[in-house]
């Protein structure tokens, strides 16, 4: 699919399948990104594009691409090789295209559909050009388009050229970024080495790099056959030091809020304001250690962006001689989450990195803004925002892979995905006599508050006011942290 975009670039996203005789392959693609305007019309936000294998999610496209607004045109199509009486195969290509004709009065996007099958006769090869979209005026004055095409080039084995592939080695400065092969997501960066992607279709492809906010970085290449290329796909700005503790400033995130780059450990955080906010739960709500709900003001911090993983802990084990945990059934990912650390284990990583664990108060700012919401997202629970027992694949995953699992600091993963440790000791009570302002817990106990719930866990436990205690030194798999740091002067 592609379309031509400002300064005569080439949207494109291009994928290749062997597909089996009466064996249908299925891919989805989506162009233009727009949001709902004042009248309930749309607005256009960028002109991209994506695609890759698979179906498309109906009840959320934005979700399934990671949108900021909502796709303007997605398209599911399915090719199958059929075969008649006398033997003479076809190809034949569905197409389904939903066009967004505008917005509800809740801001939910709605679609005109258009179906569509073309049959095309496989004696030869096959070159075929399926209009997606004959711009009007308003759609190219948006995304300075006149149409979009899908392109189909097919030939049945043995009577077009074989296919052949490269390989492209991608580097970059910001570590568990994602690497996108013209619009789909590939691989993951590292900051211990180049990552290799095999068997890449020769030809002129799109590289891409995108961190956590959004940050990106492109390039066209040029993959040669039985050939390895060497691409850097940098984010951060070389001229700009560090500004206090080994942090380098990013700018601002989508939500509005400072990010730093943490040099030791290759990690984003995230800056919270001063302020003050709603902890805890209404009466009638939650449970009895949630309540009485008060008002808390805390300074200024900052807070990873993510929970630690295995390749952040994996430093630090080898930096200072610390075991590591014991391997988890799923392995030990450099951008999973690190589990099965003790409390103290948690604390002496964050000490490490000029940091300390969050106070409870800390912890649930970050996780629900000042708005007094119920999750991270919004007070309605969505089962496919987070990594739950409610909606997730039932197994960790990596750090950041649910998008949409965001708070309104631009922190990602704060429901489900793994128990976050905190500083302070666990009283159910506690709410009781807690200060009004800065409040660190008690002065002692037998437990450890743990936020935030797992990949094991209901929605009830992901709630951004949920408490429980733990003990500090049991290796739990499914136990992990994050680390808040002071604001750099």
């Amino acid at each position: 699919m592609e379309g031509p975009l400002e300064q005569a670039q080439l949207v494109r996203c291009d994928l290749a399948a062997d597909v089996k005789a009466d064996r249908a392959g299925t891919w989805v693609f989506y162009y233009g990104e727009v949001q709902r305007g004042e009248s309930g019309s749309w607005e256009p936000l960028r002109a991209r594009a994506g695609c890759e294998s698979g179906g498309s999610d109906e009840k959320s496209p934005a979700k399934q691409w990671s949108l900021r607004g909502a796709p303007y045109l997605v398209v599911a199509v399915s090719v199958r090789r059929r075969s008649s009486n006398n033997r003479v195969e076809h190809l034949e290509v569905s197409t389904s295209r939903r066009k967004l004709s505008g917005f509800s009065q809740k801001g939910e996007p709605s679609y005109e559909r258009v179906e569509e099958t073309r049959v095309f006769p496989l004696e030869d090869a096959v070159t075929a050009a399926v209009p997606l979209l004959i711009a009007d005026q308003k759609e190219k004055n948006a995304f300075r388009v006149s149409e979009v095409l899908l392109r189909i080039r097919a030939s049945t084995a043995g009577k077009g050229p074989a296919a052949a592939y490269g390989e492209v080695s991608v580097r970059s400065d910001t570590a568990r970024a994602d690497i996108l092969l013209d619009g789909g997501v590939v691989a993951r960066t590292s900051d211990e080495a180049p990552r290799l992607i095999k068997n890449v279709l020769v030809g002129q492809r799109e590289l891409r790099v995108r961190d956590f906010s959004g940050r990106a970085a492109r390039k066209a290449v040029q993959i040669s056959k039985d050939k390895r290329i060497e691409v850097a796909l940098n984010l951060r700005e070389p001229a700009k030091p560090a500004v206090g503790n080994g942090l380098i400033p990013l700018g601002m995130n989508p939500q509005g809020h400072q990010e730093y780059w943490r040099v030791k450990d290759a990690a984003p955080v995230v800056k919270v304001p001063a302020g003050e906010f709603l902890m805890g739960s209404r009466e009638g709500e939650g449970e009895s250690p949630e309540r009485p709900q008060h008002k808390v003001s805390v300074s200024p911090y900052l807070i990873d962006k993510t929970e630690v993983t295995w390749g952040q802990y994996k430093k630090f084990a080898t930096s200072t001689g610390t075991p590591p945990p014991e391997t988890p059934l799923w392995g030990t990912p450099d951008d999973y989450p690190v589990t099965a650390v003790t409390w103290s284990e948690a604390a002496a990583f964050c000490d490490w990195v000029e940091g300390r664990l969050p106070t409870e108060a800390e912890w649930e700012k970050a996780a629900r803004g000042t708005d007094g919401r119920r999750y991270p997202f919004g007070d309605d629970w969505d089962p496919d925002r987070c990594n739950t027992r409610d909606g997730g694949p039932h197994r960790p995953e990596k750090v950041g892979a649910f998008p949409g699992c965001v708070s309104p600091y631009g922190l990602l993963d704060l429901a489900g995905s793994v128990w976050e440790f905190c500083r302070d000791w666990y009283d159910e009570n506690f709410y009781k006599i807690a200060p009004n302002r800065d409040p660190k817990g008690p002065d002692s106990g037998q437990l450890r508050v743990i936020r935030g719930g797992s990949w094991l866990n209901s929605s009830f436990w992901a709630r951004t006011t949920f408490r429980q205690g733990t003990e500090p030194e049991w290796r739990d798999v499914l136990h992990g942290f994050r680390c808040v740091q002071d604001v750099p002067e």
